[in-house]
């Protein structure tokens, strides 16, 4: 995996539970960085996020270990070993550790890359990461020429471990999760007019999955049952569990229902309003 973080000179990265500074340019590489990847992050880091939601665009992977919680959005990791395990069912290049301290502390040796903006001034803060400059093992890889921001000179620079840690898991890989991250596309459905209410109720739950992808969160115990098995990756334990979906299933659903001919007309289907399917499902 790799991580992205900003520092100060002490390679300080918070205080008070909050970041030392914001600097757009840092912002928009983060961004960059970790759309459309498997961003992992303490409990406390999520709930630092705008609204305590997490992070659009992304797979979070949470690390919490309070009782059967559940985060719409997200899935929850109840210990570092049972997170380390999931991580391993992840290309190394899609995974992002995002903080907070102790979590960049943890996964430290793990990482094969850090992708690290520097700035250049003294933030006083209260929560800090290894020295890279310092470790055994960890050189620059790249960097960029100094920027400024408001008289704040920073860089990006990418460090690269030499021997990290390695991560396996008895599963599948995930190779892209693309049910996941695709983007939807509104849809238009002509609904059969029919009694049948397991049709009705399995399609309102693949067109959620599909819109609103882990709608419901991925609890774990659920984790622990799908590291039971060895035979799924995690994209399939997720699409069978109807917590994404794609086209495919969608389509597969129908040819399943095909002696369903009789019809109430077509339905316009987006993400922002799923009401129509909902009341369809329930009977209205």
């Amino acid at each position: 995996m790799k991580l992205i973080v900003a520092v100060d000179e002490k390679w300080g990265i918070g205080k008070n539970g909050d970041l030392l500074l914001s600097i757009p340019d840092d912002m928009m590489y983060y961004r960059t960085t970790t759309r459309g990847k498997v961003v992992v992050m303490g409990y406390t880091t999520l709930l630092s996020l705008p609204n305590s939601k997490p992070a659009p665009a992304r797979l979070n992977l949470v690390l919490a270990d309070i009782k059967d919680l559940r985060i719409p959005g997200a899935v929850v990791c109840g210990s570092m070993e049972q997170l380390l395990r999931l991580i391993g069912c992840f290309h190394p290049d899609d995974v992002f550790d995002v903080g907070g301290g102790s979590m960049y502390r943890q996964l430290l040796p793990y990482c094969s890359d850090a992708h690290i903006t520097k700035m250049c001034f003294d933030g006083e803060a209260d929560t800090f990461i290894p020295n890279l400059d310092e470790l055994d093992g960890w050189s620059v890889a790249d960097e960029s020429e100094l920027k400024e921001h408001e008289g704040l000179k920073y860089s990006f620079v990418v460090y690269h471990n030499d021997s990290p840690k390695p991560l396996t898991a008895a599963q599948k890989l995930s190779t892209n999760m693309s049910a996941y991250f695709k983007k939807k596309e509104p849809m238009t459905l002509t609904l059969p007019d029919t009694d049948d209410q397991s049709y009705r109720k399995e399609l309102r739950s693949l067109l959620h999955a599909y819109f609103r992808p882990l709608e419901k969160g991925l609890s774990a115990d659920e984790v622990a049952e799908f590291l039971e098995q060895d035979d799924l990756s995690f994209e399939d334990y997720l699409r069978a569990h109807h917590q994404i979906a794609d086209l495919a299933d969608i389509e597969a659903l129908t040819e399943n229902y095909g002696s369903l001919t009789d019809q109430t007309g077509a339905v316009t289907v987006d993400k922002t309003d799923l009401s129509a399917i909902d009341a369809y499902a329930d009977g209205k």
